[in-house]
C-alpha cells in the first residue's frame, strides 16, 4: 500500500456528469445508478436525482445530483472529485459538501 492508496471513506454531496449507454436496461436513473455502483471508488449511493441529459449517437450524457460514499486518499473536495472521475463512465464531479 502506498501513501496515495484510498484509505478513507467519506460521504460527498456532488454534481456528477456521466455516460449511460443507450442500451442500458431501465430508465436514466437506473442506468446512472449502474455506472455509479460499478465505479471502484464508490462505496454506496445514498441519494440520486437526474437533473439533465443530452443524448448522443451511442450514449446519453446524464447530469446528476447525488450523495455518495467514496473511497479517497484525502478529504478535500478536489481529492474526492479526482477519485470519482477515476470511475469508468464518470466525466466530471463537482463536490459541494463532504462529511465523514
Amino acid at each position: 500500500m502506498t501513501m496515495e492508496d484510498p484509505v478513507l471513506v467519506v460521504t460527498a454531496s456532488t454534481d456528477i456528469t456521466l455516460w449511460v449507454s443507450r442500451g442500458a436496461a431501465g430508465d436514466l436513473t437506473a442506468g446512472a445508478m449502474d455506472v455509479l455502483t460499478s465505479a471502484t471508488p464508490v462505496v454506496t449511493v445514498e441519494e440520486i436525482d437526474v437533473v439533465g441529459c443530452r443524448p448522443t449517437a451511442t450514449d446519453i450524457r446524464v447530469d446528476l445530483v447525488v450523495e455518495v460514499q467514496v473511497r479517497t486518499a484525502a478529504t478535500e473536495p478536489r481529492a474526492v472529485e479526482t477519485a470519482l472521475c477515476d470511475g469508468f463512465g464518470i466525466i466530471a464531479a463537482d463536490v459541494s459538501a463532504i462529511s465523514s
